[in-house]
């Protein structure tokens, strides 16, 4: 029997679609989050916190929706200032969800170019570990 290995950054929408694909709902239209730059504030020892090295790094958000009840085994891991989620993550697996925009100003803002380094560094991991257990 085959194990699936899930390595996963969900971005924005994407990070909407992960929850409802896993029985969450959203909220269709909140306002004050579209086209700003904000602070995020994230949970100790979450995954976004550990790969960008900090809880308070600034996300560029352009969306209108957001998670109203988490999806199953989602846990929620970073806030906006109003409280809405902008950080989830799947314990067990490399699987983080962020509503902003990290590629929108990863060339610049070092905070957001350690998430992709992270997020690259886990996707090695998983093949390393598939390989090996292929062997």
């Amino acid at each position: 029997m085959s194990t699936l290995i899930v390595t996963l950054l969900a971005i924005c929408r994407g990070h909407e679609v992960l929850n409802v694909a896993l029985g969450g709902t959203l909220v269709q239209h909140i306002d004050d989050h579209r086209y700003v730059h904000h602070p995020v504030r994230l949970a100790p020892g979450s995954r976004a916190a550990i790969a960008i090295g900090h809880q308070h790094p600034v996300g560029h958000s352009v969306h209108h929706q957001a998670i109203d009840r988490l999806g199953d085994g989602l846990v929620a891991s970073g806030w906006a200032a109003d409280g809405t989620i902008e950080a989830v993550e799947l314990p067990g697996a490399w699987v983080l969800g962020v509503q902003w925009h990290p590629e929108d100003t990863a060339e610049h803002d070092a905070d957001q170019q350690r998430l992709f380094a992270a997020f690259v560094a886990a996707c090695r991991s998983t093949v390393a570990r598939d390989t090996r257990s292929d062997a």
